[in-house]
């Protein structure tokens, strides 16, 4: 990231097949492929979207979908490679964890259908972790970038994220897929979409809702620590995911108006 904001985009693709020759002659060819796709693409891809200017939620939706891009392309290899999807091993290895640890299934009723839920909304899970890895590189990025002279673009502050309208339209769409799907192809969708758009509301809900403790809790500490306690606790996660529904379209900030 860092070589291609400060000179060009062919020097960081050189270092990194450097970087990834490295791996191959220390760790093997699964290994290098997971240094390239796993993590040089990405970061090939960000330095070029901070050098050209873009803005963070540009940035956040461009970097995001290469990263998917790079997982599933990995997956490809090494299933080339292995004969072994990794997902699926993974979830077979998870089944037979729920099924032979006794206490597991004493005291987690629920367990067997965790499994198939997961099996479910695996291509949600795989979006969010896109989008997660792409937050913690931008992030730390410029933050590391501010400290050696790279220009990064700002970042608005948390209390003022929003979501575009276009997010509440998808969350209706995964809604119609699921009852007029059911169980089909189309149903499956529509449960992936609503996973991903709750996960965008819930984020919505914690912005609102730190926006108003900045007005009356000084400490960004004990704002922080708040918001951890609502997130880590069902109930209140799930009302500030339909609160950042409502926040959408009702605009409690006014943030519209200021902008």
């Amino acid at each position: 990231m860092f070589l291609v904001i400060r000179w060009d985009a062919r020097l960081g693709i050189l270092a990194s097949c450097v970087a990834s020759l490295l791996v191959f002659a220390l760790a093997g060819f699964l290994q290098a492929m997971t240094c390239l796709l796993g993590f040089s693409l990405l970061g090939i891809a960000m330095g070029l979207t901070v050098k050209r200017g873009y803005d963070f939620p540009e940035i956040l939706l461009v970097n995001t979908l290469v990263s998917l891009f790079s997982k599933f392309v990995l997956l490809g290899v090494v299933l080339l490679a292995t004969g072994k999807n990794p997902l699926t091993e993974n979830l077979l290895l998870l089944e037979e964890t729920v099924r032979r640890t006794p206490w597991v299934g004493q005291n987690l009723p629920g367990a067997g259908d965790l499994v198939s839920l997961i099996k479910l909304v695996m291509p949600a899970l795989l979006i969010v972790a896109s989008l997660f890895d792409t937050g913690c590189n931008f992030l730390l990025g410029r933050w590391i970038g501010k400290r050696i002279g790279l220009a990064f673009p700002e970042v608005p502050p948390f209390s003022e994220w929003r979501l575009p309208r276009s997010v509440f339209w998808a969350f209706v769409l995964g809604w119609v897929f699921i009852l007029f799907g059911g169980t089909s192809l189309l149903g499956r969708i529509g449960v992936n979409v609503q996973v991903v758009t709750q996960l965008l509301f819930l984020l919505e809900g914690l912005s609102l809702v730190y926006y108003f403790l900045e007005k009356y809790i000084r400490s960004r500490a004990v704002r922080v620590a708040i918001l951890v306690f609502l997130l880590f606790q069902p109930l209140f996660s799930f009302l500030l995911s339909w609160l950042g529904v409502f926040d959408v379209f009702i605009d409690f900030r006014k943030l519209r108006s200021k902008q």
